[in-house]
């Protein structure tokens, strides 16, 4: 019952959102060699070049290495619990000690309104809570490196 077009008509193809928000560096602690490996996988998408560390004493060598040549790390992101080691907390404390000026995200499985405004409070720059997708980390270091720069 409806006229028939005079040629096909052109589809109309959408383009994806784009995820690449990346410029900068970032150093990420997590004890599971599963995550980092995640994340490391989600930051190359998203173009942003970084290092990891299995715990809080690998995280301060990294930090201090980076800050001796006056190139500390953009976004840090700690998980709040390492199994036998320095969590998210402590390591934070002791990278303020080495740069006040630190840009810390943590990364916690336990999620509550409650936790991520202790966090933030403490001064903490984000909360991500696991586990999160690659949109979820770009939007939050978008936001992060945003603030760190503005």
């Amino acid at each position: 019952f409806l006229p028939r077009a005079d040629q096909p008509v052109a589809e109309i193809q959408r383009e994806a959102p784009t995820l690449r928000f990346g410029s900068g560096r970032i150093l990420v602690m997590d004890d599971e060699a599963k995550i980092l490996n995640l994340i490391g996988i989600m930051l190359e998408s998203l173009e942003y070049k970084f290092d990891t560390a299995r715990n809080g004493k690998e995280a301060i060598a990294l930090y201090q290495r980076y800050l001796n040549v006056d190139r500390p790390y953009d976004v840090v992101i700690l998980d709040l619990t390492i199994v036998g080691g320095m969590g998210g907390e402590e390591t934070f404390r002791e990278l303020l000690k080495l740069d006040p000026n630190v840009c810390a995200v943590i990364s916690s499985g336990y999620d509550s309104e409650e936790m991520s405004r202790r966090y933030l409070n403490m001064g903490f720059r984000g909360y991500l809570s696991k586990p999160y997708r690659v949109g979820e980390l770009g939007k939050m270091l978008k936001n992060v490196l945003g603030r760190a720069q503005g």
